[in-house]
């Protein structure tokens, strides 16, 4: 993992108002490499060996290459010499692919750990030498959005996070590439990319459409043209975007959010030029997803036939970038299970990481509850078989948006551009799973009749809006959920999946017409918001230590659910303004949160500390903006609360925590000053999520992306951070008596030392944090509910 140095030269002058004053520097951060390290004894025979799966055709044209599945690639992920799976095939050779086989080859049959040990230190290099930092050029330090952030302590904490893009801006290193000397799995790109980072080392395809939020909210409009480019480049090679720059991914796509990303840019930036070549490419990926993942599917609700998608990957081996895991949950399978069920679940696993969402009971035959181990969950993904709410609405939306987008350039320009691109590829058909469709869902080019591009994709999106509304739409409880081919029926896990259609413009008329049914689509929102105190937006109310279920909240699901909220927002202009925000579980719409109040995991007391579930600020609000405004406040102080108690601190305003109090969460280690987790925990303000194939990673670049939009949007509404253990304080009279920020007076803190060493304050607003002793607690957070 690696961590989020705050850089040095990063002031910011204190005052009321704070404005950022010096500009960024620039220094790489050291690429570390994992070398590697056995857990069992060197003689060791490496397990699975003589049952290999059959070549996948997803690299190279299926040439045994060392990222593909394969012996060498199963011999050397099972030896257990990594502790991520990961790690291995994102390593290049040190000679010829040649070369390399033939030295594996040499070892023979019945090979050893150790052997396997010395075989990768002999011919591979370090993971992650093949993209290099650059430093940022154009850097804005101080983007519009500061204007719009009223709380002191988050204007210059944003403005930190504004910086955090050259820790994660990237580009091919060229003397790295291997031109036939080597072998990579890097898929070499053209223009600068942002990583996600951590182990996310590359260009990924979903994160992308939040990191370029931020880039704009960063007013970095140089990267995100950049990231639209590398974006257009894949679809130029394969006919789509595949999961992310490496070779091991072009067998599977993500959430197809490229013309979203598109339109954003357009939007902000007025430039039009982009169309010219953008407008092609876009719909050639939305002829990969015509071809690819959709079909037709009779309607039990009402007979229709419907164009429905989904996510199908046809793999029949274990994913190289998680080798291991999907290894151990086949192969552990009890009974053992035939060479037809290996390969469909090893389906099934590519397809779940398709999603974006890997993994979530969302995805299994019967979701599962209160359980620790995840393979049981994932013996029984079901994904291919579910019609996802979420990618219908993205569907929808995409071409929506991009008739206008045509539209637009017809009217800019005069001219229009044919649909149909000019790649030259379209895509490998050996690596999807075709669906037999008909009717407007094969065909990618508008009738004789009606030739005009923006009509064809209207159609598209009112097609797949159709089937959003026929299929996901429950009127009983009031919400949109997936729809199960297996059972005919819609499933019953809440998610925020659930908000997309909204988010994509898909309203039903009684959400639309009706203030009273509005309100019970938000109503599982508004019990979340009081039920728990981190962010309520979590992936799933189940309990399954799956990486998309509880706790964990993510970033994309912050921003798309508050996107809901507005859309509702814009159909009920007088809305009105609710005494309590908040509601008990008996009036939430029935069945709407697919559990009963007693299956609801608990919010434990100890990380709810002084944080408070409602905040002034929101009160007064049209419902609305209200919840709006309640969702970026759990969001921004989740980001905030899990950075200061991972040791960030704001030079002159914001004293680093003692290292003393730091790590309560268990995610400090020596030399950190803050890090962006990649998600957080719904329960625990201070804390990230976990569970999941991997541990948390940081970086993070959508969750800079979102802190950024919400900080931008909702900035000017947000009281100052509350974390939970951790009261944020005004320190006055050398720190012999502070004053939280919200006016509650404590005494005898003593003095507070600026552990950054970044020199004395340079105004008297001087901020500190300080952990509350366990039996101070509980009168601290009475005083702090008083006051609210």
């Amino acid at each position: 993992m690696r961590s989020i140095i705050i850089l040095s030269a990063l002031h910011c002058a204190i005052a009321q108002n704070i404005t950022q004053t010096s500009s960024i520097s620039f220094s790489a951060t050291p690429v570390s490499t994992t070398v590697p390290s056995p857990t069992v004894p060197l003689d060791t025979p490496v397990p699975g060996q003589g049952d290999y799966p059959p070549v996948q055709y997803l690299c190279e044209d299926g040439t045994n290459t060392t990222y593909c599945p394969g012996v060498l690639l199963q011999d050397v992920q099972l030896a257990g010499i990594f502790p991520d799976s990961k790690t291995f095939v994102d390593k290049p050779t040190n000679g010829t692919l040649n070369d390399t086989l033939a030295a594996f080859n040499a070892l023979g049959s019945n090979v050893t750990v150790g052997q396997i040990e010395t075989f990768v230190e002999s011919n591979f290099k370090g993971e992650g030498l093949d993209l290099e930092q650059i430093p940022i050029e154009g850097f804005n330090q101080n983007p519009a959005i500061l204007d719009n952030i009223s709380d002191p302590i988050y204007k210059a904490w944003t403005s930190i996070v504004n910086s955090y893009w050259t820790l994660l801006i990237r580009e091919t290193n060229q003397s790295s590439l291997c031109n036939g000397t080597c072998d990579s799995s890097l898929i070499p790109l053209n223009h600068t990319v942002v990583v996600p980072g951590g182990r996310y080392r590359e260009i990924y395809y979903w994160d992308s459409r939040w990191i370029i939020e931020g880039l704009l909210k960063s007013e970095l409009f140089d990267y995100a043209w950049n990231l639209l480019q590398n974006m257009m480049d894949f679809i130029d090679v394969y006919g789509y975007i595949p999961n992310g720059g490496r070779k091991y991914y072009v067998n599977r796509s993500q959430p197809p959010m490229f013309i979203q990303m598109l339109d954003a840019y357009v939007k902000v930036t007025g430039n039009t030029t982009i169309l010219e070549r953008a407008l092609p490419l876009a719909s050639a990926e939305m002829q990969w997803w015509s071809n690819n993942r959709t079909f037709n599917y009779t309607s039990p609700f009402t007979g229709k036939t419907l164009l429905v998608a989904h996510y199908a990957v046809n793999n029949s081996a274990p994913r190289p970038e998680g080798y291991v895991e999907d290894y151990e949950t086949v192969t552990g399978s009890s009974p053992a299970l035939n060479e037809s069920a290996k390969a469909e679940l090893y389906s099934e696993l590519a397809t779940g990481a398709e999603s974006g969402w890997d993994y979530s009971s969302r995805w299994c035959k019967q979701p599962v509850q209160n359980v620790s181990d995840n393979n049981p969950a994932l013996r029984t993904l079901n994904v291919k078989a579910i019609i996802p709410v979420d990618l219908l609405s993205l569907l929808s939306g995409d071409h929506l948006l991009l008739a206008n987008l045509y539209d637009l350039y017809s009217n800019t320009t005069g001219s229009s551009i044919p649909i149909t691109s000019n790649s030259t590829q379209t895509g490998n058909s050996t690596d999807i799973v075709r669906t037999n469709s008909t009717g407007t869902s094969s065909s990618g080019n508008s009738s004789s009749s009606n030739p005009s591009p923006a009509f064809y994709h209207r159609q598209q999106a009112q097609s797949f809006s159709d089937a959003v509304l026929d299929l996901c739409w429950d009127p009983e409880k009031a919400r949109f959920y997936d729809f199960n081919t297996t059972s005919n029926s819609r499933s019953n896990v809440y998610s925020p999946a659930g908000s997309w259609p909204l988010w994509q413009n898909i309203t039903p008329n009684e959400l639309a017409n009706n203030e009273s049914e509005a309100l019970r689509f938000v109503s599982g929102a508004r019990f979340l918001l009081g039920k728990y105190s981190g962010i309520p937006s979590v992936a799933s109310l189940l309990y399954t230590g799956l990486n998309w279920d509880f706790p964990n909240s993510w970033p994309p699901h912050l921003h798309t659910t508050i996107k809901a909220f507005e859309t509702l927002g814009r159909h009920h202009p007088n809305a009105t303004v609710l005494s309590n925000l908040t509601i008990p579980f008996s009036q939430v719409a029935s069945g709407q949160l697919g559990l009963q109040e007693s299956e609801l995991q608990p919010q434990p007391q100890s990380t709810i500390g002084n944080v408070s579930l409602q905040t002034q600020e929101a009160q007064g609000k049209p419902w609305p903006l209200a919840l709006s405004i309640e969702y970026a406040n759990r969001y921004l102080g989740a980001a905030f609360c899990s950075w200061y108690s991972t040791g960030g601190a704001i030079e002159g305003l914001l004293t680093q925590l003692p290292l003393s109090e730091l790590n309560a969460t268990g995610t400090y280690t020596a030399g950190q000053s803050g890090v962006m987790f990649e998600k957080f925990n719904a329960t625990d303000t201070d804390a990230a999520g976990g569970g999941g194939e991997y541990t948390v990673q940081v970086g993070f670049g959508w969750t800079n992306g979102v802190v950024l939009w919400a900080a931008g949007e909702y900035g000017q509404y947000l009281p100052a951070p509350t974390c939970p253990m951790i009261p944020i304080i005004e320190v006055t009279n050398n720190g012999n008596s502070s004053v939280y920020s919200n006016g509650t007076t404590t005494n005898g803190t003593g003095p507070i030392g600026n552990d950054t060493g970044s020199g004395n304050a340079t105004s008297s607003l001087l901020f500190a944090g300080y952990r509350i002793p366990r039996e101070e607690w509980k009168r601290a957070a009475a005083e702090h509910q008083k006051r609210h």
